[in-house]
């Protein structure tokens, strides 16, 4: 008697997936409160051209929030492509999965759909918060997912001959 050996789950995304959603956007609005506060001094030397910047920096943290909104934690085993989220977690057929790419150099890869789910037909994932120092084991771990991927979309299904069409 055999028996197979349950896939593990592997983990796509970091740890710290918070920490680089929520902290990062603090910090980050933190150091632009700094520079807003300086401008608003200089709003007095300046006049009106002295809240450019500070409007810039507020422009680019609405990017920020913007671009990082769809990044979620993802986590994969030989079926399932599974993005947990808040509310919910979301199981993915691999063979729904048209591609994996990296669109960033710090690491952001985005994973586009053939058929949308309920957050749309894409979204991203961060392997790794140090991801340039640490690209090798993160590219083999995203290479193995785009392995079983290819797999999946090659296995074919059989219809039995009573199956109910549509």
């Amino acid at each position: 008697m055999t028996m197979t050996a349950k896939s593990r789950i592997k983990n796509l995304s970091t740890r710290f997936h918070w920490l680089y959603k929520n902290g990062s956007l603090l910090v980050l609005s933190g150091v632009i409160c700094f520079f807003v506060y300086g401008a608003y001094q200089n709003v007095k030397e300046q006049g009106i051209m002295g809240l450019f910047l500070p409007f810039t920096y507020v422009y680019l943290i609405w990017i920020w929030y913007w671009v990082n909104r769809r990044v979620y934690r993802t986590e994969f085993d030989e079926e399932f492509l599974i993005v947990i989220r808040k509310n919910q977690d979301t199981l993915i057929p691999l063979e729904n999965i048209k591609d994996v790419e990296i669109v960033s150099l710090g690491g952001m890869y985005k994973v586009n759909l053939f058929h949308a789910e309920d957050f749309g037909d894409c979204f991203y994932f961060k392997p790794s918060l140090f991801y340039p120092l640490n690209y090798k084991t993160k590219d083999a771990l995203v290479n193995l997912l785009r392995n079983k991927i290819e797999a999946a979309k090659q296995k074919k299904y059989v219809l039995h001959r009573n199956a109910l069409h549509s």
